[in-house]
């Protein structure tokens, strides 16, 4: 069965539900016991503090098969948020790779965001990113630009592995431009945490076609990419990775997991770990696209990482920018929202810098 949809797990993994709720509230509630005693290597605010510490301890507790059983799907969180939104449910489906992905807003509008969501490659698509993305086409509407988005449903892992999923996302993007009859300057690529990680896939891939994908030619250069917290590199053994913990929604060794099951067999490589390129191989990057926003928690653990890979891009693309915010957490403009915290900051850089690259 393919992990674009819900996962099926044992009569034992259901009823170890139980124990595991217990556990996971104890472990919050002692998150909160401690909260008054955390100086300054925790997250600013107590809300922060305890929703960081529930999500951790949910991915430490929990199996990647039961993280997936209660998350559902991509198409089913979809479902969800367009009933209570009203909105009509829309998507496409790229048949020869039996892939969907979802229309948020009019399908009939001049610009195309194609969005990747994160979740380690082992999570689908949620509400938040949906509700996200409404959010920056309400943006745009207010400088009178039509815009609308399309949610890849990428398969997860382990069920599909490396390159399935980066596939997945040159093909939407063909697709678009060919089936669509979007022109590249009217389509804009985003993506936070792994789906940052396949944007810069994507790019690769346009300047070095990799092995295993049909090689896609751009007329013209995209309009824009934006990347929240992107996944530049494949390990987490810096010390860093310890010392920041606390700051994210999950913990390392979830995020080793959940690598080693997304690579499988196959190696790091310059299209799954973008942080390895040298500045050469972001030579040409300004005829693909015309401008690229990073955002970044300055707390999170992959910070270094995702510096260090844009300080060499922009060498080579001086039409990278990049934002960093002391008070958000790894990804938050795709988390935050999920659960009623006030717009990050990263959203609202994200917001007016797509509106500006959209006038």
């Amino acid at each position: 069965m393919s992990m674009a949809s819900a996962s099926r797990i044992s009569f034992w993994q259901k009823l170890d539900f139980l124990p595991a709720i217990f556990q996971i509230s104890f472990e919050t509630l002692a998150a909160a016991i401690w909260w008054p005693l955390r100086g300054e290597r925790a997250p600013r605010t107590f809300t922060r503090h305890i929703l960081l510490s529930l999500m951790r301890k949910t991915f430490a507790r929990l199996s990647t098969e039961q993280l997936q059983f209660i998350a559902g799907s991509t198409e089913s969180n979809y479902i969800v948020w367009a009933r209570a939104q009203k909105t009509p449910v829309q998507s496409i489906q790229i048949s020869h790779l039996n892939t969907k992905a979802f229309w948020i807003g009019d399908d009939q509008a001049d610009t195309v965001v194609l969005y990747f969501h994160g979740g380690g490659f082992a999570m689908p698509g949620s509400v938040a990113h949906f509700t996200l993305l409404s959010q920056l086409i309400s943006s745009a509407t207010q400088v009178e630009r039509s815009v609308a988005a399309l949610v890849l449903q990428y398969d997860l892992a382990p069920a599909e592995q490396y390159p399935r999923q980066l596939t997945q996302a040159v093909e939407l993007l063909r697709y678009v431009i060919t089936d669509l009859k979007k022109s590249p300057g009217q389509i804009v690529l985003g993506g936070d945490s792994a789906g940052g990680n396949l944007v810069f896939g994507v790019l690769s891939h346009i300047l070095h076609p990799h092995p295993s994908i049909t090689p896609l030619q751009l007329s013209t250069p995209l309009r824009a990419a934006f990347v929240s917290s992107p996944v530049a590199r494949l390990t987490f053994t810096a010390e860093r990775f310890r010392l920041n913990e606390i700051f994210e929604p999950s913990p390392v060794s979830t995020l080793k997991e959940w690598v080693a099951n997304f690579l499988g067999t196959s190696e790091k490589d310059g299209w799954n770990e973008p942080w390895q390129n040298d500045v050469e191989w972001w030579n040409g990057l300004t005829d693909v696209v015309k401008g690229i926003l990073i955002t970044v928690a300055t707390d999170e653990v992959m910070a270094d990482d995702i510096q260090a890979m844009a300080s060499k891009i922009t060498t080579a693309y001086p039409e990278l920018t990049l934002f960093s915010s002391k008070n958000d957490f790894h990804a938050e403009p795709g988390i935050g929202v999920a659960v009623g915290l006030e717009e990050s900051e990263s959203t609202q850089f994200i917001k007016s810098w797509l509106v500006q690259r959209l006038l």
